[in-house]
């Protein structure tokens, strides 16, 4: 019998369905997440993994938490198999392991301090596991990393994989001999032995699952001597000699440094590193001490226009500004996904603003987030900003222009309305407060009401409970050459909202022919908001009533306005109110209030002089959809061939800027359509570049 039950423990365990039991069921409910919660307390991971095998990492983690209650204990698991598994030094000889989860029986465990000892193996493949596998076409070299959000630690190892349970790990990764490897901690140490190596690594602070990671291979490293402290930089050998590597980290280093002065908090991870890694599906990823960008975002293959560089160092303040909002305070639940993802957005543009005036950063925060999130928000399939989540297995779905564009958007109204100074002071009171911990969203705006000196209940149950958006239309009347009264109405934008004013903290632009504009603080509290300090002033050129892009919602130019910016908008400045009139004009043609060939129209006219390189790519766009799904089939005929002359004309111009030409020659390459635009195109198949423009 002891020979049986010997064979019997070293027998590896494959999943066994158990469909008898909710919380053995496939991902993590929410009702599983809370009664852990309540129970492990103290929890610390020991990891050691050898990844020396092409498809499977054959691991041990020691995993030592306190527990309080009685009961089961459910571990997350989806990888390979369960080769042993002990608890408090006892062989359990045949787990129960479904491929979801592992069942640890209340007769193993105890009240107080445990301990698990789990041998198993995961995957390494290029998609869908845990470690992600990146053969180099180039070298044939092979490049591993994990990628862990929202909810796949479990991929990787044996966990209690929900983001409230945070722990501190201690990775020890076998690779081979001539790899490198970098993980959220600092290494202390590599043992080699034979043909491997054993990476050993400094103990983590308290983080979330999702945000522990590794990366190995035969990397090179970059280091700039510039930066206020250490910061390596990995990437492919084969592009070692393509990369910006002192950009990068600079930019790395001046975000680190501007945030903690604005926190008044010290960077609290120790070491950074950044990891360019290749085929990475987003832009980046925020792991507290070892950053991961996209290589393919971070290493431009040809000239990289205006709006790819700015693009590159906004992504770097976004995985920057998580470092704090994100890692060092975690959401509770993924229901709260946009409490990281909005404001890293929306502080990252904050950062750019303020270390680089001349980068027009709110103008490129207003066309990377206003018009996607208002796309959205006005449609009848919106969702709130936060968004009620019963498993982990559903966190995915949630990833979209609401978390992304409108909760960023919405925060820089939060920021207007209470103003600098209490909404700076409250994220510092935040960030004290919940420091290596987890937060909610009510916990956010309780700081900043704190500092403020008035509740933001109303607030948050009009921007984060309430789906859809706000509609402003402008009402002015003009009698002898003066405002007689100027009316702002607001409703909302579908059915989805219900009835009901949102709280708005805006400002109202008026604009004259010589130049000059007024600005006015407006607070639109109810359904109809009479703007009296506008009356009696001369009559204005145009009106905005989102002057600096504070508000959100659509606004709705009045009759007035259109009729002078048809012809004179080209002469806005700054470069953010011309963007956003635009964007006014273009969602009036949306509402079918303002006619689409008028709107190409303009747009034809405005392109040739218009140098804006991040303003002219969206009218392209807008341009693109009018031709394609706007006009009729008599308006389409008769624009389509003046709209292929326009855009190639500025795209062979070697006078205009690279983005603009770059913009112009790929809208026409989308919109080239007539006998004539074709040929065009045959033509250039043969060359390599067009008035200097690259086109191979």
């Amino acid at each position: 019998m002891s020979l049986l039950l010997a064979l019997l423990a070293m027998a590896p365990t494959r999943p066994r369905p158990n469909p008898q039991d909710s919380l053995m069921a496939p991902g993590v409910a929410r009702s599983l997440a809370a009664s852990r919660r309540s129970r492990i307390s103290d929890l610390r991971y020991d990891l050691s993994l050898d990844v020396t095998r092409a498809d499977t990492a054959a691991g041990r983690v020691t995993t030592r938490f306190t527990l309080t209650g009685q009961g089961d204990l459910i571990v997350d698991f989806r990888g390979l198999r369960i080769r042993r598994l002990r608890v408090n030094g006892l062989v359990l000889p045949e787990p129960e392991f479904n491929g979801h989860h592992v069942r640890v029986p209340a007769s193993a465990v105890v009240v107080g301090a445990n301990r698990l000892d789990i041998d198993f193996d995961a995957r390494i493949a290029p998609a869908g596991a845990g470690i992600i596998r990146v053969s180099d076409p180039a070298d044939g070299a092979t490049y591993l990393y994990t990628l862990l959000v929202p909810s796949d630690a479990q991929l990787l190892f044996p966990v209690f994989d929900q983001p409230d349970l945070k722990a501190r790990l201690t990775l020890r990764l076998t690779t081979p001999r001539e790899w490198t490897a970098v993980a959220n901690g600092a290494r202390v140490a590599a043992d080699t032995s034979g043909r491997k190596v054993t990476h050993t690594f400094a103990e983590s602070s308290p983080i979330s699952t999702y945000l522990m990671a590794f990366a190995a291979g035969p990397w090179a490293t970059r280091s700039w001597g510039g930066s206020s402290r250490p910061i390596t930089l990995y990437v492919r050998r084969s592009r070692a000699t393509e990369v910006d590597a002192d950009s990068i980290i600079a930019d790395n280093d001046r975000g680190l440094r501007w945030l903690e002065r604005y926190f008044a908090s010290r960077y609290p991870f120790g070491k950074l590193d950044v990891v360019l890694a290749p085929a990475f599906p987003f832009g980046g990823m925020e792991h507290p001490g070892a950053i991961f960008y996209s290589e393919e975002r971070f290493i431009f293959r040809e000239p990289p226009t205006l709006s790819q560089r700015q693009g590159r160092t906004a992504t770097i303040y976004h995985e920057v500004a998580h470092q704090w909002f994100g890692d060092l305070v975690t959401m509770e639940w993924f229901d709260d996904l946009w409490l990281k993802e909005g404001f890293s957005t929306y502080m990252a543009a904050r950062m750019q603003a303020a270390m680089d005036p001349g980068s027009d950063a709110w103008k490129t925060f207003y066309l990377r987030n206003k018009p996607p999130a208002y796309a959205v928000d006005a449609t009848e399939g919106t969702t709130p900003v936060w968004q009620a989540l019963d498993n982990l297995d559903q966190a995915k779905s949630a990833y979209g222009a609401i978390v992304y564009n409108k909760a960023p958007s919405v925060l820089k109204q939060l920021n207007h309305l209470v103003g600098d100074d209490a909404f700076q002071g409250g994220l510092q009171r935040f960030l004290r407060r919940h420091a290596f911990a987890n937060a909610t969203w009510r916990d956010l705006l309780a700081s900043i009401a704190e500092a403020w000196g008035r509740p933001l209940d109303a607030w948050g149950a009009s921007y984060i409970l309430r789906p859809g958006l706000p509609v402003i239309e402008q009402h002015v009347d003009v009698r002898e050459g003066k405002i007689a009264r100027l009316a702002l109405v607001q409703r909302p934008a579908g059915a989805v909202s219900g009835r009901g004013a949102w709280p708005i903290g805006t400002v109202l632009s008026l604009a004259f022919t010589d130049g000059a504009v007024t600005r006015i603080p407006v607070t639109l509290a109810e359904d109809t908001t009479i703007v009296e300090t506008a009356a009696g002033r001369p009559a204005p050129a145009w009106v905005f009533a989102n002057a600096g892009d504070q508000a959100y919602g659509l606004v709705l130019l009045d009759s007035l306005s259109v009729a002078w910016l048809e012809g004179g908008i080209g002469s806005v400045r700054p470069g953010l109110d011309r963007a956003m009139l635009w964007g006014a004009l273009w969602d009036l043609v949306r509402e079918s209030a303002f006619a689409p060939d008028r709107y190409v129209r303009m747009v034809l006219r405005e392109l040739p002089r218009e140098r804006d390189e991040q303003l002219v790519p969206v009218l392209l766009g807008r341009l693109t959809r009018a031709l394609g799904g706007y006009l009729g089939d008599r308006d389409r005929a008769e624009w389509l061939p003046k709209a292929e002359q326009g855009l190639y004309a500025v795209a062979v111009d070697s006078a205009a800027p690279y983005g603009v030409r770059r913009a112009h020659l790929d809208a026409f390459i989308r919109v080239a359509a007539t006998a004539a635009a074709i040929d065009t195109l045959e033509a250039l198949l043969d060359r390599p570049a067009l008035s200097g423009l690259p086109i191979g």
